[in-house]
């Protein structure tokens, strides 16, 4: 079967097992979250409000990564409001799997006023001047520092931006002009606060391990945080 002149359904059949991994691992509910890959010049990515459990072909479509001036919201048709993220990573890293998802304990380490002051398996930033520019206009910028050694391993920070920053992202008004391979590696993962995260990677397993590594690493943060009396 081809969608939109595109082989998609082994694509979608590996793309619903990942999702319905993570929903049993309570990273999304009922319908939250989307999910999407990279193909050729297009994204494959769930429509707007579908549920990510059991997905079929009919819950998806098919829109192109690059848009020219002339394109509108409107030309995105049914496709889940969270495109304009999608074509931001996808500019960086081509023909990656992207997932959306709501882990609880990443989303509460967000909201937590402890800061993680940790440095002993981090790298030193390599744009420091961009990311002191993105500070300065994006004052909520903040990270996440694992302090186990399986996700320090593979993300020695994790960012969690701000929803604002987000918001400019997805609707191309960033305060400062950069793209995500300026701050990230190409399996990647970051969290936006109060709302969720974002994974990606070559296969949609790789978008969901990164998701995992996260949801671990927060859990494990919460629990060394000392207890208030």
């Amino acid at each position: 079967m081809k969608k939109n002149g595109i082989e998609s359904d082994e694509k979608i059949l590996e793309l619903r097992q990942v999702c319905n991994i993570a929903f049993d691992k309570g990273l999304i509910d009922t319908h939250s979250g989307n999910i999407g890959m990279g193909i050729g010049d297009n994204v494959l990515i769930t429509k707007t409000g579908r549920s990510l459990i059991d997905l079929q072909s009919s819950d998806f479509t098919t829109v192109p990564i690059m848009k020219s001036e002339k394109d509108t919201k409107s030309m995105d048709g049914d496709a889940s409001s969270e495109i304009g993220v999608y074509r931001f990573i996808l500019k960086s890293f081509p023909c990656s799997t992207i997932f959306h998802s709501h882990p609880p304990n990443a989303i509460a380490l967000t909201l937590n006023q402890h800061k993680n002051s940790n440095t002993e398996n981090q790298e030193p930033e390599s744009k420091p001047c961009l990311l002191k520019s993105l500070r300065e206009k994006y004052s909520g910028l903040d990270e996440i520092v694992p302090l186990d050694f399986e996700s320090a391993y593979f993300f020695p920070k994790i960012y969690v931006f701000p929803l604002n920053l987000m918001e400019n992202i997805k609707n191309d008004t960033l305060k400062t002009t950069f793209e995500a391979k300026d701050i990230f590696k190409e399996n990647g993962v970051f969290m936006i606060k109060s709302h969720g995260s974002f994974a990606w990677g070559k296969t949609p397993l790789d978008a969901l391990r990164w998701t995992m590594v996260l949801e671990s690493s927060a859990k494990i943060i919460l629990k060394c945080l000392p207890i208030k009396e």
